[in-house]
């Protein structure tokens, strides 16, 4: 079984493998970026070596009463990136001029005050614009290695929005989108999918099987409507 670092290596190298843009702002850092940016405002971005300490995260976890994985923790300090989105899900990027200002967004709204207070911390979103990513902190584990589901925001804050486990962890969650990103060139995203089951068989490959299957089905519509990927 492949180490928690090892994971997280992975998942950079296989994002970073990935063609890397973004939009430029104000606050955008000169030193990431790897290209000027052209008449529509985008540019080529490069990761930078990750400056902050867990300490950092100490301070959010108690403003805000929450819990993250000491994985998610490692995997966020990691690298300074400018974009996160794995096409399934986005999750936080962090930029050396605004540090860790995604993952308070996803934490400072009053749908995510209301899931914090069931021990409900939201850190990312889902790819269809459903709602936050959410590790479901309402039972203690080690680490706080807390199973990931999905909220969504129709149901305004109540536990009636929360889907089943996708992911049993945020270790296998950056197993299953490496994976995903590794295979993207050559494979269907559909096509791809059902390899979770294996990868993640207490999560993904047994909560979330209806949660993944519905995700297949709509990726095989879309392909036979648009063509997409």
């Amino acid at each position: 079984m492949a180490s928690i670092q090892a994971l997280i290596n992975n998942f950079f190298s296989q994002l970073f493998a990935q063609e890397l843009k973004t939009v430029f702002t104000e606050k955008t850092p000169v030193e990431m970026m790897a290209s000027e940016k052209n008449e529509d405002g985008w540019y080529n971005w490069k990761p930078i070596n990750g400056t902050l300490d867990v300490a950092d995260y100490r301070k959010i976890e108690e403003k805000f009463k929450v819990k993250f994985p000491k994985s998610f923790i490692d995997w966020h300090r990691s690298y300074f990136f400018m974009d996160a989105d794995c096409s399934l899900l986005r999750l936080p990027h962090s930029s050396p001029t605004e540090p860790l200002q995604e993952i308070i967004d996803n934490l400072d709204n009053d749908i995510a005050e209301d899931l914090i207070k069931l021990k409900i911390y939201p850190f990312g979103q889902d790819g269809n614009d459903i709602g936050p990513l959410v590790f479901d902190g309402r039972y203690p584990v080690e680490d706080n290695e807390f199973p990931i589901r999905v909220y969504d925001y129709d149901y305004g804050g109540d536990e009636e929005g929360l889907s089943e486990i996708i992911f049993s962890s945020f270790t296998k969650l950056l197993e299953c989108i490496s994976h995903i990103l590794k295979d993207s060139d050559s494979r269907k995203l559909y096509e791809i999918i059902p390899d979770f089951f294996a990868i993640d068989p207490d999560g993904a490959g047994k909560t979330g099987v209806d949660y993944w299957l519905a995700e297949i089905q709509m990726g095989k519509d879309n392909d036979e409507l648009f063509g997409d990927r």
